[in-house]
């Protein structure tokens, strides 16, 4: 459902509460008659609205913060409520007599809050951001301000952070100052990292403000801020930090003595060529295995030796290299306990109402829903009849590869396509690319240098029109619209089509490194879907190969399947795959131990916090007898009978 751009909210509309923070870029407050998502059984969340300061309007680009607001409406509705529950993601423009003067987000949710604990006060404060940078201290002053945080603890926050990134690229978004005041955490119910200050994003290459980086956060000198590169780089340094509990080193000693393979990310990921830095999904992925095979009781002080000295209190925030303090509902220190319904609670039973409308953040209260598709691949043009097309690898392997170079340095391309000076002719009503709108689809014969678009209805071996850039032939273009396979442009008529392929394999042909996907066991197409109890995580994907084997090594893998693409087998992916149990005894081993909450095992990372431990396993779902004396908790899946389990504990 698609119910057009958000319409912008008069300032005189709204019932200001308390103002939570101010600073040289604006000042936020509560608002007191608006809500996000208010269909939802809780009531929706609470909404905060940044104001600019008079000073700073001058430099905000009203058409690239609509641009922002606007990302929900090529969404899906699963990804638009992804959006929403990881960010303070821009919601809606507010005016003021027809200018741009603010705009209004989600309140932070609670559980990134918490209660400092001092030796005056004990824990009577009141609750203040969890921003990361109180996790970058030595052990005795984390848990002298009241925090329990493991070993396992920070690489799970790491790894939400690395999926968050590697989703929000696909979306055409660049963090760009990624620091960790702009980062919150949560421990419970497990650990999870929040965005704040999104509006300083850049959006398919638009930026509201000029781009700022935080200090001691920064790319190196010369290279272009606010890129997918400059991200991985500000999480390898996040990384370092992290387990050195130090905010300024760059050594990656400690991490790499928790796993090498992250201290070899981590070198990678620090280097002076953007181009051959990881993906935030190869750091996901190595995060995810170093977490499942960090050893019990790996907690404080376990990265032995590399914890800072003399470093007794968080370092306070500081401004950016300009003057553009981040202020927005997460800008705010004490008095920013504006949180807003947690998500978790309204995330089951609101349905597809609740989907479309926490995809568009933006559609607020008022009413407009949004929907929509998936990232990219490009290449250059010729004219309206020798069409350019360009088939870019799509991400395989999520593993780290040898450093290849970029021919093109980032600091020589173009931030933004280039309209041609010479008027548009009146389209041919014979050329696909003139006349081609979103949805239609085409087949094309022709070869990876020239298309040879033939127009058809919509069905598997086709080419689907997803988006369209209109006075440009930049085939980058493309790069990070959702589901792009091929990309073709029109020098004549200054347009690129956007093109996805339509697999009979399903739409599960884009997933990507930490999607999720289901199908039927045996032929037929499989769905990409939310990560929810019995449907597979992407593990990897390999492109052009059926050999199963390369998926042996990924840690829980247990199925694989291949995806038929375009233009021969070497469109074609393998996908390796595992299934998402309903808790931590889904891939849990004898002798293992883990935290039984009602009905619910999780795997806390040491056995001195969890209260069970694992005594047998086997495959069969619901026998209970195999357990003897010991209790027993079961699963099977209908479609997926072989992936079943049943697990014998006893209490510690």
């Amino acid at each position: 459902m698609s119910a057009g751009p958000a319409t912008p909210v008069e300032f005189a509309t709204l019932t200001l509460g308390a103002e939570l923070g101010r600073g040289g870029q604006g000042s936020v407050h509560r608002v007191r008659n608006k809500r996000i998502n208010e269909s939802a059984t809780d009531g929706g969340w609470e909404v905060v609205y940044k104001e600019y300061a008079p000073a700073v309007l001058p430099q905000v680009d009203a058409a690239a913060l609509a641009a922002a607001v606007a990302l929900p409406e090529r969404l899906t509705g699963e990804q638009g409520r992804w959006l929403c529950e990881k960010t303070a993601w821009p919601a809606a423009v507010v005016q003021r007599g027809g200018q741009t003067c603010g705009f209004l987000m989600r309140a932070v949710p609670d559980r990134f809050h918490f209660t400092l604990r001092t030796l005056a006060a004990g824990n009577q404060g009141p609750p203040r951001l969890a921003t990361l940078e109180y996790l970058l201290n030595e052990d005795d002053y984390i848990t002298g301000i009241g925090l329990a945080v493991t070993d396992r603890d920070r690489l799970l926050l790491l790894t939400d952070l690395a999926t968050t990134l590697d989703q929000l690229h696909r979306f055409g978004v660049a963090v760009g100052d990624l620091s960790p005041k702009n980062l919150l955490f949560a421990l419970a119910p497990q650990p999870e990292c929040f965005l704040i200050d999104c509006d300083a994003a850049r959006t398919d290459l638009a930026t509201v403000l000029p781009q700022a980086e935080t200090p001691d956060w920064q790319v190196p000198a010369g290279e272009e801020r606010a890129t997918r590169h400059s991200d991985t780089y500000k999480l390898a340094l996040l990384a370092v930090r992290l387990f050195a509990r130090d905010q300024a080193s760059t050594d990656p000693a400690a991490l790499a003595a928790i796993d090498p393979a992250l201290g070899a990310l981590a070198r990678a990921s620090l280097g002076k060529d953007p181009a051959a830095r990881p993906t935030p999904a190869a750091w996901a992925e190595q995060l995810t295995s170093a977490s499942g095979s960090l050893k019990p009781d790996r907690g404080p002080k376990a990265a032995g030796g590399a914890k800072p000295a003399g470093r007794a209190k968080p370092k306070p925030p500081t401004g950016s290299t300009t003057s553009r303090p981040h202020v927005n509902s997460g800008a705010v220190s004490a008095g920013a306990a504006a949180g807003g319904a947690g998500v978790g609670s309204a995330a089951a039973g609101v349905g597809k109402v609740l989907a479309a409308l926490a995809a568009v953040v933006a559609v607020l209260l008022f009413a407009a829903h949004r929907d929509d598709s998936h990232p990219a691949n490009t290449r250059s043009a010729a004219d309206s009849h020798s069409l350019s097309i360009s088939h870019l690898p799509r991400p395989t392997n999520s593993s780290y590869r040898a450093p290849q170079p970029d021919p093109t340095p980032s600091s020589t391309r173009p931030s933004t396509p280039t309209p041609t000076s010479t008027p548009t002719p009146s389209p041919s009503p014979t050329d696909p690319v003139a006349t081609a709108g979103i949805g239609d689809c085409f087949f094309d014969t022709g070869t990876n240098g020239h298309a040879d678009l033939t127009p058809t209805t919509c069905t598997t071996g086709t080419f689907k029109v997803v988006r369209i850039n209109e006075g440009s032939t930049d085939l980058d273009g493309c790069a990070n619209v959702p589901g792009n396979d091929e990309s073709v442009s029109s020098k004549r008529y200054s347009r690129v089509l956007c093109l996805s392929y339509q697999s009979p394999g399903g739409d599960s042909y884009h997933a990507r490194q930490g999607d999720c996907v289901f199908g039927p066991n045996g032929a037929g197409p499989w769905s990409l879907l939310s990560c929810r109890t019995g449907a597979f995580k992407v593990l990897a994907v390999y492109r052009g190969t059926s050999d199963h084997s390369k998926c042996d090594s990924w840690p829980h893998y247990n199925q694989w399947r291949t995806v038929s693409g375009p233009k021969g087998a070497d469109q074609d992916v393998l996908q390796c795959l595992s299934m998402v149990f309903p808790d931590d005894a889904g891939y849990a081993t004898v002798r293992e131990c883990l935290f039984k909450s009602g009905s619910t095992f999780t795997n806390v990372g040491s056995c001195d916090r969890s209260n069970v431990y694992v005594t047998g396993r086997t495959s069969t779902p619901n026998y209970p007898a195999f357990c003897g004396q010991d209790a027993s908790t079961y699963w099977r899946s209908n479609e997926f009978p072989d992936l079943g389990y049943t697990v014998c504990w006893r209490w510690r």
